[in-house]
C-alpha cells in the first residue's frame, strides 16, 4: 500500500520552505526596526513553519517507502506524526505569544506603521501563495497542516495590515499587542482540529465519519453473509482506512466464498473508502461471543 500525494507536491513544499525562510528574515528585521510585537510574533509564527515544513517534506518521502519486515504497514503514519508534532509546536508558540502580548499591553510602544503596512502586504502574498500551492494536497493531514499554517499566517498579515492603518490614524499603539493576542488565538484554533484528528489516528480510533454498526449492517446485506462480528476499523493514514472482522457464512465451496469476499471488498471500498481489509470467514455452526451483528438479534456486545 502506498499513499500518493498529488503530483509536484514535494517540489512545491520545497519552494515553500525557501520562500518562507526568506520572509521570516524580512519580518524579524522589519519588526525590530518598526518596534512591532505583532510583526515579531508573526515572524516567530512563520519560523515555526520551517521545522514543520521540514517534517512534512520528510514525511512525504518516508510514506512512499514500501512495507518491510519491520514496518509491515509501511511508513504511512509518518505524515500523521509530522502533523501531530506541527500542531503541538503551534500550541507552544501561541502560549508564548500570549505572554509577550500581555507584557506589551502593560507598556505600549510606538510603532512605525509604514513598515507594518509594506511587510504585511508582502506576507499576504507569500503566505497566501504557499497556502494556494498546498491546496491540492489538502486531503493529506500532513499537507493540510502546512496549508493551515500558511493560511493562518496570511490572515495574521491581513490583521496586521488593518491594525497598522488604524494605529497610523489613531495613535493607539496598544492595538499592536491586541493583534498579537488575536494571532495566538488563531493559532490555537487552527491546531486544535489537527490534534484531535491525528490523536484519533494514532490511537487507532474509528475514522471520523464512519460508524462500526453502520458498516457491519451494510455488510450483512451482501447475499450469503449471516453475521459480522469482532469488527475493527482504523486508519493507517489520513485517508487510508483498514478493517478486520469475522464473517459467519453458510457451508459453501471456496469459489462461492471468494465471490462473497469480492462483493464485501467492493462494498467497503465504494461506500466507506476502506481499502485494506482482513476478513475471516467462519462456518455457520461457529458460536460467536463478541461484537455480534446479526440480522435477527442486532448488535450484541458481550465480554
Amino acid at each position: 500500500m502506498h499513499v500518493h500525494e498529488p503530483p509536484g507536491m514535494s517540489r512545491s513544499l520545497g519552494w515553500a520552505f525557501g520562500v518562507n525562510l526568506a520572509f521570516v528574515v524580512v519580518e524579524f528585521i522589519a519588526g525590530t526596526l518598526a518596534r512591532s510585537l505583532a510583526l515579531i510574533t508573526d515572524a516567530v509564527h512563520n519560523l515555526t513553519d520551517l521545522p514543520s515544513m521540514s517534517l512534512s517534506l520528510f514525511a512525504l518521502y518516508a510514506q512512499r517507502r514500501p512495507a518491510d519486515p519491520r514496518r509491515t504497514y509501511g511508513y504511512q503514519r509518518s505524515g500523521v506524526l509530522a502533523a501531530f508534532v506541527n500542531a503541538l509546536v503551534l500550541v507552544a508558540v501561541a502560549l508564548y505569544i500570549f505572554y509577550e502580548a500581555y507584557e506589551r499591553l502593560q507598556a505600549p510602544v510606538a510603532v512605525r506603521t509604514s513598515v507594518l503596512v509594506w511587510v504585511s502586504l508582502l506576507g499576504i502574498g507569500v503566505n497566501g501563495g504557499i497556502a494556494w500551492a498546498m491546496w491540492r494536497g489538502r486531503r493529506d493531514l500532513n499537507l493540510r497542516a502546512v496549508l493551515i499554517h500558511n493560511a493562518g499566517d496570511a490572515a495574521s498579515n491581513a490583521a496586521i495590515l488593518a491594525g497598522a492603518l488604524v494605529m497610523a490614524r489613531t495613535g493607539w499603539y496598544g492595538l499592536d499587542a491586541v493583534l498579537s493576542f488575536a494571532i495566538g488565538a488563531a493559532i490555537l484554533w487552527s491546531s486544535a482540529g489537527i490534534i484531535r484528528e491525528t490523536t484519533n489516528i494514532l490511537l487507532e480510533g474509528t475514522p471520523r465519519g464512519l460508524d462500526v454498526e453502520t458498516v457491519a449492517r451494510a455488510m450483512l446485506k451482501v447475499p450469503g453473509v449471516l453475521e459480522v462480528h469482532d469488527i475493527h476499523i482504523w486508519s493507517l493514514a489520513a485517508h487510508l482506512h483498514a478493517l478486520s472482522c469475522h464473517v459467519r457464512v453458510s457451508e459453501m465451496s471456496t469459489r462461492e466464498s471468494e465471490k462473497i469476499l469480492e462483493q464485501l471488498n467492493a462494498l467497503l471500498a465504494h461506500d466507506f473508502n476502506i481499502s485494506h481489509t482482513t476478513i475471516q470467514f467462519e462456518p455457520e455452526a461457529t458460536v460467536v461471543a463478541v461484537h455480534e451483528f446479526g440480522p435477527a438479534k442486532g448488535p450484541n456486545r458481550q465480554s
